[in-house]
């Protein structure tokens, strides 16, 4: 008996699980006394981009449920550890869109919902994985393999309306830039920048 193959639903899961697996590794490196840290995501200290991580994980958990996207105005505020609230919703995240997979016969629309879910989640996580680690001055580059899979999305989703509101101008880089630092760049981030 051969397996079936994977569904597009859980192809992207797959893809999410590596994204979310590559911020996590990020925050693993994150303590209390580097919370104030500058990050590239301009006006923001790592607490914010850790607390908006986890604002980003309840919106997309939400969506997948509802179909519904709304993404808070600011990042929630006042949390005694940001890294656990991130991780743990992070974990709810990944529960959601694997219980889709399961469920994708049954309930197609909310496949559909998981679906999108993931594949904004995968970019989110892995751009703001890197965030997280250049921040700290973690030497983790994002693995090539992910990368260049989130690159290819990342141009088949952005479109200029959700550039101009959500990302800034992709940044130059040299043809043979990593695959890491061409999807930093093209998400507006300057791989050669440090905060």
């Amino acid at each position: 008996m051969t397996a079936s193959p994977p569904t597009p639903l859980a192809d992207s899961v797959a893809l999410f699980q590596r994204s979310a697996d590559y911020a996590l590794g990020a925050l693993s490196a994150v303590g209390d006394a580097d919370l104030d840290r500058p990050t590239p995501c301009a006006g923001w200290d790592l607490r914010t981009l850790v607390l908006h991580l986890a604002d980003a994980a309840d919106a997309l958990t939400d969506f997948a449920a509802t179909g519904e996207l709304v993404l808070p105005a600011s990042p929630r505020a006042g949390e005694a550890d940001p890294v656990a609230v991130a991780r743990e919703r992070t974990q709810r995240l990944l529960d959601a869109v694997r219980t889709a997979v399961h469920d994708d016969a049954q309930h197609p629309a909310q496949a559909a919902w998981a679906g999108g879910a993931a594949r904004g989640g995968a970019i989110e996580f892995a751009a703001h994985g890197w965030d997280i680690a250049t921040a700290c001055g973690a030497d983790r580059e994002m693995p090539a393999g992910l990368a260049t899979e989130l690159l290819a999305l990342s141009a088949s989703l952005i479109g200029e309306q959700a550039r101009q509101s959500r990302f800034d101008p992709p940044v130059p880089v040299p043809s043979g830039a990593a695959p890491g630092d061409r999807l930093v760049a093209f998400l507006g981030r300057d791989p050669a920048t440090r905060p």
